[in-house]
């Protein structure tokens, strides 16, 4: 697995992937059909499910044909988010694919955004975080994962550009501010970089060991 790869894998534990649709639209109706309360909770991991039993009940729900369109897109992405936990990134992109084509969510285009990072596909990734920019401009971990793309091909400058953009949107992200210390020690602001570090570690002391998993060594 490559660093890019291994990133988007770290991130996602991190990151509430697949999470339910708040709208009660997209619930089911069980009464009279196969599927039941419990599939559904099983599905929206609502239960303690993992993410192996989370792939079959989504699939009973998807094709009992009883979520009321467009809501079904939203089971798409659940279960491909089980998937991409599972590793099996192929099969979650396809699931992605389809949620997005059926109920376009910036939150999907996220997901998928590291699907595509699993499987290396930088230009897809960066197109799929440009979404989510356009459709939703306050969500700074989508600027985080941007500048940890232009960070991993040596583009530092352009990486400090972005994780700046996130530390914008949220001023206590601590990630951001380190990685964007990082990335300008890099691009050669020195001190610039020691400020952003320094005010990262009064942040979270656990910081260094934390961002060194996702390749922001010093």
């Amino acid at each position: 697995m490559g660093r890019l790869a291994a990133i988007a894998v770290v991130v996602a534990a991190t990151v509430a992937l697949g999470a339910p649709a708040a709208d009660a639209k997209s619930k089911p109706k069980s009464k009279g059909g196969s599927v039941t309360q419990q599939d559904i909770q099983t599905c929206i991991g609502a239960n303690g499910s993992s993410p192996k039993e989370q792939v079959p009940a989504c699939s009973k729900v998807i094709a009992s044909g009883k979520v009321k369109h467009p809501y079904e897109g939203d089971y798409y992405a659940m279960r491909g988010a089980a998937l991409y936990k599972l590793r099996a990134f192929d099969k979650a992109l396809e699931d992605y694919n389809k949620a997005i084509t059926i109920r376009p969510k910036p939150e999907m285009y996220f997901e998928r955004a590291l699907v595509h990072m699993a499987k290396q596909d930088v230009e897809a990734a960066k197109s799929d975080l440009a979404q989510v920019m356009k459709l939703k401009p306050a969500f700074a971990p989508s600027y985080f994962m941007r500048g940890l793309i232009s960070y991993d091909a040596g583009e530092y400058a352009e990486a400090v550009k972005h994780f700046d953009g996130a530390v914008q949107r949220l001023p206590a992200y601590y990630q951001a501010i380190y990685a964007r210390g990082v990335a300008k020690k890099r691009a050669g602001d020195e001190s610039g970089g020691e400020k952003d570090i320094k005010e990262a570690r009064g942040m979270s002391a656990r910081i260094d060991a934390e961002m060194e998993k996702l390749g922001l060594k010093l």
